[in-house]
């Protein structure tokens, strides 16, 4: 059963194109995207696996401007107020601060659940029962942040982890550290020491306390947004928002806030969960061919194998002895690349912005 005292904030977060190009674009970038072949795409999957958490009505979207008709059109039940936009991007801080104050507005006793976009998650019964549960404990101590953890089951060099107090009392953990994105020898010994956890990025707590945070340690923000206190839910918002980022410095809030304070705690979440931050990420999720390749289009594929070929059904793809390449056919773009180089994709984006301009970025 929902709780109408809970509040989603959905934050769209990152929108460059290079993570998952030529498939994403600058006009329609990952979040907006079907990578999983269900019909939905991760802002929808996102939205939808919500549901279970709380009302339609206290589900908002923090979003660049540039994406409101995207949000409109996936998410057609959102009303103006639920989609929160921003002028220019700023990272994290400025936009959970700026939903937080909206929220507040409408419930001073609000429960929040800060979720990314970019991630999968199976099990969502297993899911909707451990959000419910760190909403619980956010309701019953207002002091407490909280981050949900999942128990490593690899080292991952691409994730974000939380170190915690193994032996701390009961599901909810102490938080000692944030670490970003180890190299693979440190994120070996994470995984082996048994109090690490990848970061899922999904944060809860009670409206104030995530406030409280933002006065003591990012007062900067904090002023800036209490500044609005008698513009939110008014037709002066849009104006005042425009004011505020204008003054605002791009800073995330795992760096300002997350990093620094002493009330963070952690609950490890008991459902399937991975991060979807590069082409080699789907690969892992993606079922694979007696070849271990993954297709998705019209293929066929000889003497090849653990490749990646996304395309269409318009057009047939053909590979010939290929082994450990990403192949990714669009209208405008073919892209042929060894797997092991995704990670050059941003420097080539640049360079063909270059050459080409924008067109096909």
């Amino acid at each position: 059963m929902t709780r109408n005292d809970t509040y989603v904030v959905i934050a769209v977060g990152n929108t460059a194109s290079s993570h998952f190009w030529p498939f994403s674009r600058r006009h329609k970038p990952k979040q907006f995207l079907d990578f999983l072949g269900t019909g939905r795409s991760l802002l929808k999957a996102t939205f939808e696996r919500y549901k279970g958490i709380c009302p339609e009505e206290n589900i908002y979207v923090v979003v660049s401007k540039d994406y409101a008709p995207l949000v409109h059109e996936q998410l057609p039940q959102l009303s103006p107020e639920q989609v929160l936009l921003e002028p220019v991007r700023r990272n994290s801080a400025p936009s959970i601060a700026y939903a937080c104050h909206k929220i507040k507005k409408r419930d001073p006793d609000a429960v929040i659940v800060v979720t990314p976009t970019d991630h999968i998650v199976l099990g969502e019964v297993a899911f909707v029962r451990d959000v419910r549960k760190a909403v619980e404990i956010a309701s019953n101590d207002q002091d407490k942040l909280l981050v949900v953890g999942i128990k490593p089951h690899k080292p991952e060099e691409n994730y974000r982890y939380i170190q915690y107090h193994y032996d701390s009392g009961g599901v909810v953990k102490k938080v000692k550290t944030f670490t970003e994105k180890p190299q693979q020898e440190l994120a070996e010994l994470f995984l082996n020491s048994g109090d690490f956890a990848w970061n899922t990025d999904i944060y809860v707590c009670h409206v104030e306390a995530l406030l409280t945070a933002y006065r003591k340690y990012l007062p900067e923000v904090a002023e800036i947004f209490e500044e609005g206190e008698g513009f939110y839910l008014t037709p002066e918002e849009n104006s005042f928002i425009q004011r505020a980022y204008s003054h605002c410095k791009s800073v995330s809030v795992t760096t300002g806030i997350l990093e620094k304070a002493e009330n963070i705690y952690m609950i490890l979440g008991n459902f399937d969960w991975a991060g979807i931050h590069s082409w080699n990420s789907l690969f892992d999720l993606k079922s694979k061919d007696s070849h271990h390749n993954v297709t998705e289009g019209n293929t066929l594929l000889y003497s090849s194998k653990h490749c990646l070929v996304k395309g269409t059904p318009d057009k047939l793809i053909v590979l010939h002895d290929l082994e450990g390449y990403l192949v990714v056919d669009t209208k405008d773009v073919l892209l042929i690349c060894p797997r092991h180089l995704e990670d050059k994709l941003k420097n080539l984006t640049s360079h063909i912005r270059e050459k080409k301009g924008d067109q096909y970025l």
